[in-house]
């Protein structure tokens, strides 16, 4: 696996949206690429592409000091296909909206799976310009905080932790191995022994569902109240 940037061009064929059967071989593909690393390997790349000096960080950066400008947007020359422009360009607005250039501006892959997202943001075939995968990465940050914020807000007024437990571990099984890297080694073991230490004590946590589709039906509250009469 390696860490491409803006220098390399894109396709200029459309990327329409994939099915959930094409993002599931793509995803799957990522997994087994990256598996392939060693942890050493896998955090050294994280480092690249996420750390404070990292691709999407010194993109940010660009993006905020010198706006439209910026070289990181040059990829964008490269795209011949007026949707496929039309669909960067919207990234575009997000990211100088993000640098304060322009007011809000609503992130164009906000709402996608995180399976999806993954696919936008270690996409290595140029089909993707450097400030879509900027983009993809920016909502896939605001979802995994929207779902640890309701999972944080199912412990309020009450001492039961079994679904921030499960949540945690349904988050972890969700990362590819370069973002599973910098957790500790022993970290879904831990989870689930907390997990099981307060299944002991409320019993089994039976959920028609994962906690992702549940929280975007429910609120934390509502979710709670209904796996406590579960267990009555």
């Amino acid at each position: 696996m390696t860490l491409q940037s803006a220098t390399s061009q894109p396709s200029a064929a459309l990327r329409s949206r994939p099915d959930h059967v094409g993002v599931a071989v793509e995803f799957d593909r990522l997994v087994e690429e990256q598996a392939a690393l060693s942890r050493d390997q896998l955090t050294a790349l994280h480092k690249q592409w996420f750390g404070p000096q990292g691709l999407f960080a010194t993109f940010s950066a660009e993006v905020e000091r010198l706006g439209r400008q910026a070289p990181a947007l040059d990829d964008l020359t490269w795209l011949d296909n007026p949707q496929r422009l039309q669909e960067a360009e919207r990234a575009v607005a997000f990211a100088l909206a993000q640098s304060n250039r322009r007011g809000a501006v609503v992130n164009p892959f906000s709402g996608r799976t995180r399976h999806e997202l993954c696919c936008v943001v270690f996409d290595e075939t140029g089909a993707y310009t450097l400030v879509e995968r900027y983009a993809a990465y920016e909502a896939m940050r605001q979802s995994d905080s929207d779902f640890f914020i309701k999972l944080i807000a199912t412990t309020r007024g009450v001492v039961e932790r079994r679904i921030v437990f499960r949540g945690l571990l349904e988050h972890f099984d969700r990362l590819l191995p370069i973002e599973k890297s910098i957790y500790p080694g022993a970290y879904r073991e831990v989870q689930q022994a907390h997990l099981d230490r307060e299944e002991g004590l409320y019993g089994p946590l039976t959920l028609s569902d994962s906690l992702v589709v549940l929280l975007e039906r429910v609120s934390p509250v509502e979710l709670l109240k209904l796996t406590q009469r579960c267990a009555d």
